[in-house]
């Protein structure tokens, strides 16, 4: 099996995985009204935060020959992604007011700025940009598309300084920003993710982070290189030139290397790294994310007070990088992940129904280990019936069936993408009432413990 994620990331986004077979109870929505504010209380004050983590923005350059190819001159977008919150916790919503974004370019050389899309009546004076988006309420967010960018014809790849960003509001604190400006920009490229099948639980795996520059710029900022444990593994804590999130059986490790990236150039690192699997694990995965290290986003890094490895420090030699894959230019992404052979331990946990006699309730019965492909069979416990849901093809949304009504036989249906729902009514309150939850074994992987696959269902009646 293999799997590679890819994204080009202008902004960032972010994704999980997971751990055992458990049905989990969906919450019932609720909703109130928010208090009013008493009229001695003083005025609501929202603020404005950055979401953008970027503080380095590096802008293609296109060769003479290329420019004349393109059917019109290419031109870089430049966004300011605005979240506003309220300045305190409290109840009810507050929105900004008069939101005003100015953007000074003074500093910069060898870019133009293209201020005529009005979508935020943006205006440009002497090198100020000044630009006045829509009103943002507690809890929004917007990427604020203020400007295109352009590279001047005769250009030189290297820096090209700052921009400087200052965004008020009425009724909001000031904020800053500065982005540097580089002339040139990296196509980031890594090794094709792996993935493997039939790991010994208690083993290790390994994975060898291997990385290059598909682009005709050079990348002259230091590199980050991020590594992420997911599932039932721990890293070992090897390399004194990185960091990890604990001394004992991390999950986590930044390591960050002061070399430039030329155009062409690719490489791998000297050592692998290395993610001890559970005695117990069922499925994981090791990534790493390569970034240029000015742009290496709050969520991703680690404290300088961070514990280091107890090893020799990390290195890289030189690979050919003709097969990596492109992601972009301030990320590229991979992964090797695992299946033990714990996988065909097929299990189920027991879970309650909760509600009121009359009431009808929901429950995602969702496989968090993201392997079993099979369908969960249940045995409601007397006096729950199944309620009313769609049948049928044509719904997003999958429901569990009966497949005998009479005894209380249901099957939920293998997932598709999202979990099927159990849709049940609390007909009767019966004493100990008790029903079950359990999956069949696959006959082509026999299960080696058959004693975790079947669970409890029990009923908490709520007056």
């Amino acid at each position: 099996m293999t799997d590679s994620r890819a994204g080009i990331r202008r902004r960032r986004a972010a994704t999980a995985g997971a751990a055992a077979l458990l049905v989990v109870l969906g919450g019932m929505a609720t909703s109130g009204c928010a208090a009013s504010p008493r009229a001695d209380e003083p005025p609501q004050r929202a603020k404005l935060t950055f979401q953008d983590e970027l503080t380095t923005s590096y802008l293609r350059h296109f060769t003479e020959s290329e420019l004349e190819e393109m059917p019109g001159d290419y031109s870089e977008p430049f966004y300011v992604n605005l979240a506003a919150s309220r300045v305190s916790p409290g109840t009810g919503q507050v929105s900004t007011r008069n939101i005003k974004v100015t953007v000074d370019t003074t500093a910069t050389k060898s870019v133009t700025f293209d201020t005529r899309k009005r979508e935020q009546v943006c205006k440009g004076v002497r090198g100020l940009v000044t630009c006045t988006p829509k009103n943002l309420k507690s809890g929004d967010s917007a990427n604020v598309w203020l400007f295109d960018m352009r590279v001047r014809r005769n250009a030189e790849d290297g820096p090209a300084g700052p921009m400087k960003i200052t965004v008020t509001g009425d009724n909001t604190p000031t904020i800053h920003r500065t982005i540097q400006l580089v002339v040139g920009a990296a196509e980031l490229a890594v090794r094709e993710g792996e993935g493997l099948a039939d790991v010994a639980p208690g083993s290790e795996v390994k994975a060898r982070p291997a990385f290059g520059n598909r682009g005709k710029s050079g990348l002259d900022d230091d590199l980050s290189v991020v590594v992420d444990v997911k599932g039932q593994a721990t890293l070992r804590r090897q390399f004194s030139n990185c960091r990890y999130d604990k001394a004992d059986a991390p999950t986590k490790a930044v390591c960050t290397f002061p070399r430039p990236l030329p155009a062409g150039a690719a490489y791998e690192t000297d050592q692998s790294f290395t993610a001890t699997v559970a005695e117990t694990g069922r499925q994981g995965a090791i990534t790493y994310t390569v970034y240029p290290a000015p742009n290496t986003p709050s969520s991703a890094q680690l404290p300088d007070s961070a514990p280091r490895g107890t090893g020799a420090p990390l290195g890289f030699r030189p690979v050919d990088g003709g097969l990596f894959t492109t992601f972009g230019r301030e990320s590229a992404h991979s992964a090797v992940q695992f299946l033990t052979t714990r996988t065909r331990d097929l299990q189920v946990n027991g879970f309650a129904l909760r509600g009121q006699v009359g009431q009808t309730n929901d429950i995602s019965v969702k496989d968090l280990d993201g392997y079993y492909e099979g369908g969960v069979f249940l045995t409601l416990p007397e006096g729950v019936s199944l309620a009313w849901h769609p049948t049928g093809e044509g719904h997003e949304e999958l429901y569990c069936g009966y497949v005998d009504e009479k005894n209380r036989k249901v099957l939920c249906p293998a997932p598709l993408i999202d979990p099927p729902t159990l849709r049940f009514r609390i007909d009767k309150r019966v004493e100990g009432a008790r029903g079950t939850v359990s999956v069949q074994p696959d006959p082509e992987h026999p299960d080696p413990d058959l004693t975790n696959n079947t669970a409890p269902i029990t009923v908490e009646y709520v007056d």
